[in-house]
This record gives C-alpha cells, sequence and structure tokens, in this order.
C-alpha cells in the first residue's frame, strides 16, 4: 500500500529530527573531546581542523535532508542538531548559578 505524500512528509521529518539529535549528540562528545585535547596540548591547529571537519560533515547532512525530501527537513534536521549542545550550555550556566 502506497503511502501518501503526507505520511511521506511526516516520516521523513521524523527521521530529519532523529538523525539531527544523534548527530548533535555525537557532535557534542566530538567537541568535548577535542576540547580536552586542547586543553591539554596547547596547539589550536587539531582542534581548528577537527572543527571544520565537523561543520563540513553534518552541513553536508543537512543539505541531503533538505534536498532529498521537503526543504524544511533540513531545518528540522538543524534543531536537532543543536539540541544537545544548547541543553549542555543551559546545564553549564544553571549549575554555575547555584
Amino acid at each position: 500500500m502506497p503511502y501518501s505524500p503526507l505520511a511521506r512528509a511526516i516520516l521523513f521529518a521524523f527521521l530529519a529530527i532523529a538523525a539531527g539529535l544523534f548527530c548533535g549528540y555525537l557532535n557534542l562528545r566530538l567537541l568535548t573531546a577535542a576540547g580536552k585535547r586542547l586543553m591539554e596540548s596547547g596547539s589550536s591547529k587539531s582542534f581548528v581542523l577537527s572543527s571544520l571537519s565537523r561543520v563540513g560533515v553534518f552541513a553536508i547532512v543537512a543539505v541531503a535532508f533538505a534536498a532529498a525530501g521537503p526543504w524544511w527537513c533540513g531545518l528540522l534536521y538543524i534543531a536537532g542538531l543543536l539540541t544537545p549542545i544548547a541543553s549542555y550550555a543551559f546545564g553549564v550556566v544553571r549549575g554555575s548559578l547555584r
């Protein structure tokens, strides 16, 4: 039984959010590991290169979602991508205010 266009768009939107959350969590872990290496070694070259590669990879995924499905699925992916970093930042700020 074929799915309606609305059902396909909703399924694709759910997939974009799930992929964004997964990539956001992975990005947060890679960012904290790179930050720890930066603090230990003091060399910013590896931190900058890893940051540029992360931005490139995760931006390609956003463009792929926007190109393959409805254009707004790229925005849902970006929202999911930024959610783990934002929740971590709010937790740090909240912990420092105590």
